[in-house]
């Protein structure tokens, strides 16, 4: 979850809105409240997009889709405005985290896991398909994990009964889907997709462990439509095999997965303040670094308030003092700051390339591979903040992070590229992370 920015919108409809939590292709998610305290996740279609007829339709498809399945096993629908400048929907927040980034960052789910979340999004697909709609996009990225299980979530490209358009998500999709014929059967292919994601098999070669899992994802992976099971067949299956869980069990998660979901809980909570209130003296340091890109070069140098630039506090500190003064005593040692280093490698190049660090954006275009570039924060208790958005045309990005030396990401574009079918270029990726830092707050005691 991030801090607004100036840009962002302080209030939607009747609701306010205090974060950004996520930004897609062509909308973007806030955490709002309602007068009467409630949580709520607001999505709301780009800026650029609204004054298309093409996406605003789109968008009201999916108002439309979302609310006749939603309330149980994804996020119900409690307002929408098609008709707006800028259209949005507003759901339930659900403190969660992504199946998608549960396994980028805390690795493969173990079997009773998986099973759990089988049968809760076969459940969900029967119940979908009950209504006439096909989902269309079951993807990693599209599963929330909570702490009573999953929800499945966007329905941006839903259609009724059958699509004849080849749209979806690379490495997800069925073979008719690619084709431009779909109809419930590419769901129950995607499902066995995601869940082939959610036991490790990006890598190619590997297989569930679990038996039960294993026959199921191939049985959902059928090539021939006709021959895999419905979501209604899955749900009997699973239920036969995975114990029915009560009412107090909801630890269906491994552990860093839930203390995740927990965070997030507690960030929606007590939300980060936004980027247009008065500035700290943290963001004013912060405000300080300049990136100086070399002309012609690929290299950059990054300052961190230590520019030539003279401030009447340092023309003061230039003044003798009187040596009885106790403001002449010697300050403590500064800290070094924080180093946060992205490496990017692959086979780019980056046609477009934003990176945030404490919420100051950088752009780039047309970024060779590789790209490192090291950034200094200074070190005061609280968090460094870093995202990276971007897009290539072709082949495959691994992108790492570092603190101070330390490696705290590494993750791979396109995730899914491994699962048997082609990529859809250009590939488009958003990611972020935070690091805490420790120490008394500034003028703390200590």
């Amino acid at each position: 979850m991030e801090r607004l920015d100036r840009g962002d919108p302080r209030a939607i409809g009747r609701y306010r809105i205090l974060a950004r939590i996520g930004t897609g292709g062509m909308a973007t998610v806030y955490l709002g409240r309602s007068g009467g305290g409630r949580a709520v996740a607001v999505k709301v279609l780009r800026a650029d997009f609204a004054h298309e007829p093409e996406f605003r339709a789109r968008f009201r498809r999916e108002v439309e889709a979302a609310t006749a399945v939603g309330g149980v096993y994804s996020p119900p629908v409690l307002d929408a405005d098609p008709d707006a400048a800028r259209p949005w929907m507003a759901t339930e927040f659900l403190p969660s985290v992504t199946l998608r980034d549960a396994v980028e960052q805390y690795g493969p789910l173990p079997a009773p896991s998986v099973r759990r979340l089988a049968a809760g999004l076969a459940e969900a697909l029967a119940a979908i398909h009950r209504t006439g709609i096909v989902h269309l996009d079951v993807k990693p990225a599209n599963v929330l994990l909570t702490a009573d299980g999953p929800r499945l979530i966007d329905f941006g490209i839903a259609a009724r009964a059958r699509s004849t358009v080849p749209s979806g998500s690379r490495g997800f999709m069925s073979p008719e889907q690619m084709a431009g014929s779909a109809g419930p059967p590419s769901d129950v292919y995607s499902l066995g997709a995601t869940l082939a994601y959610a036991c490790g098999e990006q890598d190619a070669g590997h297989v569930a462990t679990d038996e039960t899992l294993r026959t199921l994802i191939a049985d959902c992976r059928r090539p021939d439509p006709a021959t895999r099971p419905t979501a209604a067949e899955l749900t009997a299956l699973l239920a036969s095999v995975t114990p029915r869980p009560e009412a107090t069990d909801t630890a269906w998660l491994p552990t860093p997965v839930t203390a995740a979901i927990d965070r997030q809980a507690s960030t929606a909570a007590n939300p980060p303040p936004p980027a247009s209130a008065p500035p700290s003296r943290r963001s004013l340091l912060i405000g300080g670094a300049t990136v100086l890109a070399a002309a012609g070069g690929g290299t950059a140098a990054v300052l961190a308030g230590t520019g030539s630039e003279t401030t009447d506090e340092a023309k003061k500190s230039d003044k003798p003092r009187n040596a009885a003064d106790p403001a002449a005593s010697p300050s403590p040692s500064p800290q070094p700051p924080v180093k946060l280093e992205f490496v990017i490698t692959g086979d780019g190049p980056l046609s477009t390339f934003t990176y945030w660090v404490n919420g100051r954006p950088t752009t780039l275009n047309d970024v060779p591979l590789t790209w490192r570039r090291t950034v200094e924060v200074p070190r005061e208790p609280g968090s460094v903040e870093w995202r990276l958005r971007f897009t290539f045309p072709s082949g495959k990005v691994r992108v790492r992070v570092y603190r101070d030396g330390s490696q705290t990401t590494d993750a791979s574009h396109p995730l899914d590229s491994v699962l048997g079918f082609p990529d859809l270029y250009p590939y488009d990726v958003d990611m972020s992370g935070a690091s805490a830092i420790s120490g008394p707050l500034p003028g703390a005691d200590v």
